[in-house]
């Protein structure tokens, strides 16, 4: 087995990490050794300041399917977010 140098695992962030096959669309899936957690690296597609524009949108009244139309974000994406920040 192959350790993986430049990245963290998200969970435990050591770098246990090894390559574990890939996703439909090609991207590349990792396990970490230390502690089992699964799936793909990344920070995903929108920046956390991207993230912050469309959630100050929404609270200035734009409707879901506005936000859908006008940044091509899902409307599920953004509910996430939403529930994510009110835990927060």
């Amino acid at each position: 087995m192959f350790m993986i140098q430049n990245k963290l695992c998200p969970k435990c962030e050591t770098t246990s990490l090894v390559k574990n096959g890939r996703t439909s669309a090609g991207k590349q899936k990792y396990v970490c050794n230390h502690c089992g957690c699964y799936g793909t690296i990344g920070s995903g597609r929108y920046s956390e300041a991207k993230k912050e524009e469309i959630l100050r949108v929404y609270k200035e009244r734009a409707s879901l399917r506005g936000l859908n139309r006008a940044y091509g974000v899902a409307i599920t994406t953004v509910l996430a977010w939403l529930k994510k920040k009110q835990h927060h």
